[in-house]
């Protein structure tokens, strides 16, 4: 069993081998950076982050035999503010007739566009990949604990969210829309571009053109490449397509990858949470496990926010049944509130 639990600052350094290891995005690589984090983080579950803007929230999971952590997660509360906006591409088209030739046309553009009162941003999944293939589904838990976890604390987040979606890179590293288009407009490397993005975004309104991007004068493979997930990205796409995320029809200035978002009320795990009072029982047969898999969650001030994924009969009533490693885990008794998302 794997427990899903706030990061906590002594996870720093193995967070920091998974987020360097799968370059992930949100999640920092740096120590400073990390620090920085996992500070924020630790206040934002406590409730003592106001400003959206500053509040992020970190989940890993962690083997409860081994006591590792296989991945991670996070929740950033506000992504787009005056200070550094939400910038993204638009993609649309115009269509173009002429009565001389007899044609039609349609033209698919870019458009810059930004916003400086974004919405809540879900990122960072990141899994060891020795333990990807798991039957426990490590990636499937850390990308719907946040869901969970937003259903509880709705007023702590925006009324929209969106998850930037990692598209296919370079052998090294690099990305083929960057090179055909951004570094020509700021004379910047990819990495340059993306490390000076964490901080400062500023040069992107400043040197990026208002004009819209016919794609038409770009090479093919670059068209190929806009809005489209990379291999490894693939699965997160299939769960948060499942949780009722859409394509935005917008893409990352950046690397093109794409942007999938949804409003929060439409979210189907969050549309699915109940509360239950908890009730000690037996654990059900493998086959009954694969159809009834849920996450329980459970909060309180000593121990913080945790959850699991557990196997367990439908709740009669308000009763749910959890077997006894789970409530173990969860460090709570029988008769306490927990509660429950379905998953997919």
């Amino acid at each position: 069993m794997f427990l899903l639990r706030e990061a906590r600052p002594r996870d720093k350094h193995r967070l920091l081998e998974l987020a360097r290891l799968l370059d992930s995005i949100n999640m920092p690589t740096t120590k400073r950076e990390m620090e920085d984090t996992l500070r924020r983080s630790t206040q934002s579950f406590r409730g003592r982050v106001r400003d959206r803007a500053r509040a992020v929230y970190v989940f890993c999971a962690e083997d409860l035999d081994s006591g590792r952590l296989a991945g991670a997660s996070m929740i950033i509360a506000k992504h787009g503010t005056p200070a550094s906006p939400h910038y993204y591409f638009q993609i649309d088209s115009d269509e173009r007739y002429s009565h001389t030739l007899r044609r039609m046309f349609r033209h698919t553009f870019l458009r810059l566009r930004h916003s400086m009162d974004g919405p809540t941003e879900v990122g960072g999944l990141i899994v060891d990949p020795q333990m990807r293939r798991l039957p426990q589904k490590i990636g499937k838990q850390l990308s719907w604990v946040r869901f969970l976890y937003i259903a509880r604390h709705r007023k702590r987040f925006e009324s929209r969210i969106i998850a930037e979606i990692m598209p296919p890179m370079t052998p090294d590293h690099g990305n083929i829309f960057w090179d055909h288009y951004g570094r020509r407009m700021t004379g910047l490397s990819f990495r340059e571009a993306d490390r000076l993005s964490i901080h400062d975004k500023e040069f992107i309104r400043a040197l990026f053109p208002d004009a819209p991007l016919y794609t038409a004068l770009l090479p093919e493979e670059v068209r190929a490449s806009l809005g489209v997930a990379g291999e490894q990205s693939r699965g997160a796409v299939r769960l948060l397509e499942q949780a009722g995320l859409r394509f935005l029809e917008q893409i990352d200035p950046f690397d093109a990858g794409p942007y999938y978002g949804a409003a929060i009320a439409d979210l189907e795990p969050v549309k699915a949470l109940r509360s239950y009072r908890v009730v000690p029982g037996s654990v059900l047969t493998p086959s009954e496990q694969s159809e009834r898999a849920c996450l329980v969650g459970f909060e309180d001030r000593s121990g913080g926010f945790r959850a699991v994924q557990i196997a367990t009969a439908p709740p009669e009533g308000r009763q749910i049944v959890l077997p006894a490693e789970a409530i173990a885990a969860l460090g709570i008794k029988e008769g306490m509130t927990v509660d429950v998302i379905p998953l997919p």
